[in-house]
């Protein structure tokens, strides 16, 4: 019962483009580096990237596939956490109350920590709470619409409800970012299970009853282990 009404909820709250893509789908590597390399393609990424960061032009659910899962093939692509300007933000993000100089160190280091992670929700959620203060309509909507690709890109490789099914991330602060969006908090387990490919969040209570959510971190571990250790 409970993942059916996790199901629902989901598809009450992100609206996917259905006719073009399954609902729920793992991720095809192989086709994916394959489509984003190939400068005859569609999928190919300098391409994706520009549509992307324009925030003016939609993205097919297919598109929103290649562009995030197609930037592990991509020189940029690093999956540890270690900016200077997660902690920055996040003290700035902590305070009760913003004076307009807040608003000002909040774009620099949510642009900051989007140049070095074009996929940071943390970020794009913080230029929207600075958009959304200035009534900037215009940035808001570019914002979102980015937003919205990155998570209909996760959420449509799973439903995250066992290690079966879980959500694939290229990055575990992806992991967390994406829990609020799905309605959730941080329960406060992170846990990788046997063979490093999968991992779990517990979650504090919520009104449908779901302990954890699973993500798929193969692209995380495989990068790491070619390229050296790392804080994921």
């Amino acid at each position: 019962m409970q993942k059916i009404l996790f199901i629902l909820a989901l598809s009450a709250t992100v609206i996917f483009q259905a006719q073009s893509q399954d609902f729920f789908r793992a991720p095809d590597f192989s086709q994916i580096e394959r489509n984003v390399k190939a400068e005859a393609s569609s999928y190919y990424y300098p391409n994706l990237m520009r549509k992307y960061q324009s925030g003016t032009t939609q993205m097919t659910p297919e598109e929103g596939r290649h562009l995030y899962f197609g930037y592990v093939y991509q020189p940029g692509y690093v999956p540890t956490d270690t900016s200077e300007y997660n902690s920055k933000l996040a003290a700035i993000l902590s305070k009760q109350s913003l004076v307009p100089e807040d608003y000002v160190n909040i774009l620099q280091y949510a642009d900051a920590l989007l140049l070095e992670d074009p996929f940071n929700l943390r970020a794009l959620n913080a230029k929207l709470l600075v958009y959304a203060q200035d009534n900037n309509t215009e940035e808001y909507k570019k914002v979102a619409l980015r937003r919205r690709i990155v998570q209909d890109a996760i959420v449509g490789t799973g439903d995250g409800m066992s290690e079966k099914t879980p959500f694939y991330v290229i990055k575990v602060a992806h992991e967390y970012d994406i829990l609020p969006f799905l309605g959730y908090n941080f329960g406060g387990e992170d846990k990788i299970l046997k063979g490093n490919k999968v991992n779990y969040l517990s979650l504090g209570e919520n009104r449908f009853g779901v302990e954890r959510v699973y993500f798929n971190i193969s692209t995380i571990v495989d990068h790491l282990s070619v390229h050296g250790g790392g804080k994921m």
